[in-house]
C-alpha cells in the first residue's frame, strides 16, 4: 500500500512539473530560463474559418505557428517579444488559389493584330506580315469567335491563303482554345486528310465534306505542337518570361496568396518549372507552388505519372512541389469542344470526353499506386459525369484506402442528379468565381439555349450539398489587367453578386447572371479560398484556418470584407501578408 501511495505521489509530482515547464516556456522573454512567444496580435477581428471557434480577438505566434487563440483578456498577460494592436482590423487565413497558370505568363510571343470587321482584321494580319518578313511563323492574336464561327462552321484556311499563301500563319482565337492555320502551316505540321485527330470532336482538326482539314484546329490538336514549333529560344524572350513570372508571383503574394496550384503549361512544363525552381533557389519564390503534368491528348495520359515523378526529381524543392496530374476532360463551349449530354443547338458536333470511363479509371488506379492526385478540366455535364463514374469505379476496387484527391475544375454545367455525387465520392469542386458575371457575348447562350445557359456554375448548390468547394483565378494572359484577374477579392465579389464590377458593365445595368440563387455567401467564399483550398493541396493540417498548431499564414485587411459594400470588394488588397510567421508583403501597423 505504501509503495502504491509513493508511486501516485511521484506521478503527481511529474505531472505538475510537466505543466510548470509548459507554462514557464511562455514567460519572461528576458530570462535565460523562460521564453516568450514571438508575437501577440490583439484587438482584432479574427475570422478563423474554424467551425468550432469561428471568431477570435487575439492570437499568439511562436516559431511560425499559432500557439494561442482567444479573447484579448486571455492573452493580455502572455509574455511576448512583440505585441500588435490591430485596432479592429480584419485578420483572415492566407488565401489558396486552386487553379492558376502564373508560370505560363509571357510564354506566348504573339504578334498583335486587330480589326472590327473581318476585312479590317485580315488587313491588319497582312500589314503585320509585311512588317516582319524575318519571322518563320507568323503567330498572331486574336480572332473573335463571333466573327468566324457559325454553328459547326469555323474559320477557313483559304481566307488566310488569299492574303498570305507562302507564309506560315498560326492565328490564335480570343479564347486561346482554338486556332486558325493556313495551308502552308498545315503542310509544315504534316496535317493532311490522313492525319488522325487526337480525339474526334475535342482535340481535332475540323474537316470539310472530303475529309480535308479546313484550317480550324481545336484544343490539344493544336497545343501538342506548341513546345516544338514555338520553343523559347531568344535570350530577350527568355529573360522577359522569367521577369514577368517573378513579377506576377509577387502580385499573387500581395493579394494574400501563400499557396497556389499551377494547372499546367501547354507542353512547356520543363521550361516553366526550371524557371520556378530557379526563382526558389534565388529566394524569389514568395509562396508554395504546386506544379503538374498536363494531359491534353490521350497519348499524354500514358506518360503522365512518369513525367510528374521526373518533375519531382528534377525541379522539386521546399516550395515547388509536384503531387498531381492535370487532365483536360473536355474543351470549351464557344468552339463546341465541351462535352455535354445534349447536343449544341444548330450544330452536328458531338464532343466526347478525352478519356472514356474505363481509361480514366485505369489512370486513377495508377495514380493510387503512385500516391498522386488528379485535377480535371470539365466544362460540360457529360465530362463531369464521366469523371464521377470513373471515381466511383476506382473507389469500388480500392475501397476505403483510395488515395487520389480528385478535383474537378470549372463545372460550368452539372446535371442536378450528379451534384450530390460530388460530395458522396469525395471529389473536390473547383470554381473560378470571377467568371460568374453576365457575359457580353451571346456565343455560349446561343449554343446551349436558354434553359442550360440559365443553370450554369451551380457553385452554391454544390457547396451546400456538402462538397469541398475551392476557388481559383485560372488566368495567364490578361495583360495590364492580369493582377486584377488573379485577385481572390475579384472572385469573392463576383461569386457573391454574380455581377462584374460596375466599371466593366456593357450597359447601364448588366443584371445578375442566372440563376441568382447560386450567389455564394462571403463566408462560403472565404472558406473555399482558405480551408477548402488547403485540403485540395493536402495542406489541411498546416494551413487554411487560424488554429493552434497550424502554420502562421494570415492576412490583414484594413476594410471589413463582411460589412463593406459588396461592389467594392474587388478593390481589396491586404495591408499585411504573413507566411510561416514571416512578413511577405506590407508591414506590421505601428
Amino acid at each position: 500500500m505504501r509503495l502504491r501511495k509513493l508511486f501516485l505521489v511521484l506521478a503527481l509530482l511529474a505531472l505538475l512539473a510537466a505543466c510548470r515547464n509548459a507554462a514557464v516556456s511562455l514567460l519572461d522573454a528576458s530570462s535565460e530560463t523562460y521564453q516568450a512567444v514571438d508575437l501577440v496580435i490583439h484587438n482584432a477581428r479574427i475570422y478563423t474559418v474554424n467551425q468550432d471557434q469561428p471568431w477570435s480577438e487575439a492570437v499568439a505566434i511562436k516559431n511560425g505557428k499559432f500557439v494561442r487563440l482567444g479573447k484579448d483578456s486571455e492573452l493580455a498577460s502572455l509574455p511576448a517579444r512583440r505585441r500588435l494592436d490591430l485596432q479592429q482590423r480584419l485578420l483572415l487565413p492566407a488565401m489558396v488559389d486552386g487553379h492558376s497558370h502564373p508560370g505560363y505568363v509571357s510564354v506566348e510571343d504573339f504578334g498583335e493584330v486587330n480589326g472590327d470587321t473581318p476585312k479590317a482584321l485580315l488587313s491588319s494580319v497582312k500589314k503585320y506580315a509585311d512588317q516582319h518578313p524575318e519571322q518563320k511563323w507568323l503567330r498572331l492574336c486574336c480572332w473573335p469567335t463571333t466573327m468566324f464561327v457559325n454553328g459547326d462552321q469555323g474559320p477557313k484556311k483559304e481566307v488566310l491563303d488569299a492574303i498570305l499563301p507562302d507564309r506560315l500563319v498560326w492565328f490564335e482565337s480570343e479564347t486561346a482554345h482554338d486556332f486558325w492555320l493556313n495551308s502552308a502551316a498545315l503542310a509544315e505540321l504534316g496535317v493532311t486528310r490522313k492525319t488522325p485527330d487526337p480525339k474526334l470532336g475535342l482535340a481535332m482538326y475540323a474537316r470539310d465534306e472530303n475529309g480535308d482539314p479546313t484550317g480550324w484546329v481545336k484544343e490539344g490538336a493544336g497545343v501538342q505542337h506548341f513546345s516544338t514549333q514555338f520553343a523559347l529560344s531568344k535570350p530577350d524572350h527568355i529573360k522577359r518570361h522569367k521577369d514577368r513570372v517573378a513579377d506576377i508571383l509577387q502580385h499573387m503574394s500581395k493579394h494574400g496568396l501563400t499557396a497556389i496550384f499551377d494547372a499546367g503549361n501547354k507542353g512547356y512544363g520543363d521550361y516553366v518549372y526550371d524557371v520556378i525552381s530557379t526563382l526558389e533557389r534565388e529566394g524569389r519564390l514568395p509562396l508554395r507552388y504546386f506544379g503538374t503534368y498536363q494531359i491534353f491528348t490521350p497519348e499524354r495520359a500514358k506518360i503522365a505519372v512518369d513525367e510528374v515523378k521526373r518533375y519531382q526529381r528534377e525541379y522539386g524543392g521546399e516550395l515547388l512541389r509536384f503531387n498531381s496530374v492535370k487532365l483536360f476532360m473536355d474543351g470549351i463551349s464557344a468552339n463546341q469542344s465541351a462535352s455535354y449530354t445534349r447536343p449544341y443547338l444548330g450544330s452536328n458536333i458531338a464532343s466526347e470526353p478525352l478519356l472514356t470511363t474505363e481509361e480514366l479509371t485505369a489512370l486513377l488506379l495508377r495514380l493510387h499506386e503512385e500516391r498522386l492526385d488528379l485535377m480535371v478540366h470539365s466544362i460540360g455535364d457529360r465530362a463531369t459525369r464521366t469523371v464521377l463514374d470513373a471515381v466511383q469505379a476506382a473507389r469500388s476496387m480500392i475501397q476505403d484506402d483510395f488515395y487520389p484527391r480528385v478535383t474537378v475544375a470549372h463545372l460550368a454545367l452539372v446535371d442536378p442528379v450528379d451534384i450530390p455525387r460530388i460530395s458522396a465520392l469525395g471529389v473536390v469542386a473547383n470554381f473560378s468565381p470571377w467568371w460568374f458575371g453576365v457575359e457580353s457575348s451571346s456565343v455560349v447562350s446561343d449554343l446551349l439555349g436558354k434553359e442550360r445557359y440559365g443553370a450554369m456554375y451551380p457553385a452554391r448548390s454544390v457547396f451546400e450539398s456538402g462538397a469541398t468547394v475551392t476557388f481559383s483565378s485560372d488566368e495567364w494572359w490578361g495583360g495590364d489587367m492580369l493582377p486584377t484577374y488573379l485577385s481572390p477579392y475579384l472572385g469573392m465579389q463576383t461569386g457573391h453578386t454574380r455581377q462584374y464590377p460596375k466599371e466593366w458593365w456593357q450597359t447601364e445595368d448588366d443584371g445578375i447572371r442566372l440563376p441568382a440563387s447560386e450567389r455564394l455567401t462571403l463566408e462560403q467564399l472565404v472558406t473555399g479560398y482558405t480551408r477548402h483550398g488547403a485540403y485540395q493541396l493536402r495542406l489541411e493540417d498546416q494551413l487554411g484556418s487560424i488554429e493552434v498548431g497550424k502554420t502562421a499564414d494570415f492576412i490583414v485587411l484594413d476594410q471589413d470584407l463582411f460589412t463593406m459594400k459588396p461592389d467594392e470588394i474587388w478593390r481589396l488588397q491586404p495591408s499585411l501578408v504573413v507566411m510561416e510567421g514571416k512578413v511577405m508583403q506590407g508591414a506590421y501597423p505601428e
